[in-house]
């Protein structure tokens, strides 16, 4: 199969570019960056060079392809644009040519279903590009998992300096994920009729365990300060009052994530204890 993946040089979209080509598919990297594509460049059949979220440069990117798979999104990155700009904007106007070109699937990486997420501006802009793939006639997958190992790299990193921060007494529960199982998730979405498939990790753990685990696999003595909640929430008020979306939209999520259960079905293989021993070598 020719598969087009877009968010191709971010932490999932270069394992979904490995898993493809590990399973003999075609794979076509959208990147606004292609340098950015060097620790994949083996496994990239062909590089199409556009900005996302200017559809000029998308045309022609699903011509001769049978698929489509995007992880395009904000998460983490700070910047000129905002959540709308990209994680709705930008997926709509690759939806477009995916239409255009009469793509036969399209697999949409989105994030956890959680209560407390939902009004979240980043994931409000994520649920109206869902509904836009719903009704574009395309046969898709949506995929809702839960945070990556990698957003729990910052543990492993307080962990080294000695002290790990935690929010409220550490026991909010979540059940991160590997980024290889959501890769694995969204070929496999290529051949299925779900869709949508949500995506957990093997073990739901109390914030207060990860932060532990993060130590352990440094082999030092664990160092923790619990922050109030209310501060947090506090100040997420503020954020929203104070600064444009294009900040508050990009720091509100993480906070969120991090003083609320964010749960989802347990469907990964890799353990968060197995990511953070080799993280840590």
């Amino acid at each position: 199969m020719r598969v087009l993946v877009a968010g191709s040089t971010g932490y999932l979209g270069r394992h979904i570019v490995r898993v493809l080509k590990d399973r003999g598919h075609y794979v076509r990297a959208l990147a606004r960056n292609p340098a950015r594509l060097e620790p994949v460049r083996d496994s990239v059949d062909e590089v199409f060079t556009a900005d996302a979220t200017d559809p000029k440069t998308l045309a022609g990117c699903c011509d001769d392809t049978d698929a489509v798979i995007s992880s395009i999104g904000l998460v983490g990155k700070a910047g000129k644009q905002t959540c709308w700009d990209v994680d709705y904007r930008a997926n709509r106007n690759l939806l477009e040519d995916a239409v255009r070109a009469g793509v036969s699937k399209f697999v949409y990486t989105s994030v956890v279903r959680a209560p407390a997420l939902e009004k979240l501006q980043l994931v409000r802009a994520k649920r109206a590009f869902e509904q836009e793939l719903r009704e574009s006639g395309l046969a898709h997958t949506i995929l809702l998992p839960n945070g990556y190992f990698s957003d729990f790299d910052a543990y492993l990193d307080m962990a080294r300096k000695g002290r790990v921060y935690l929010f409220g007494d550490g026991n909010f529960r979540i059940n991160p994920i590997d980024g290889a199982d959501v890769a694995a998730a969204a070929v496999d979405a290529l051949d299925a009729d779900a869709s949508e498939v949500e995506l957990g990790g093997p073990e739901v753990l109390p914030h207060e365990e990860i932060a532990h685990e993060a130590f352990g696999a440094l082999g030092t003595q664990p160092r923790i300060t619990h922050i109030p909640t209310w501060i947090i929430a506090s100040s997420v008020a503020l954020m929203r009052w104070l600064t444009p979306l294009r900040v508050h939209g990009v720091v509100e999520f993480p906070l969120t994530v991090l003083t609320h259960d964010v749960l989802s079905p347990t469907t990964g293989r890799q353990r968060l204890r197995d990511h953070y021993k080799q993280t840590a070598l």
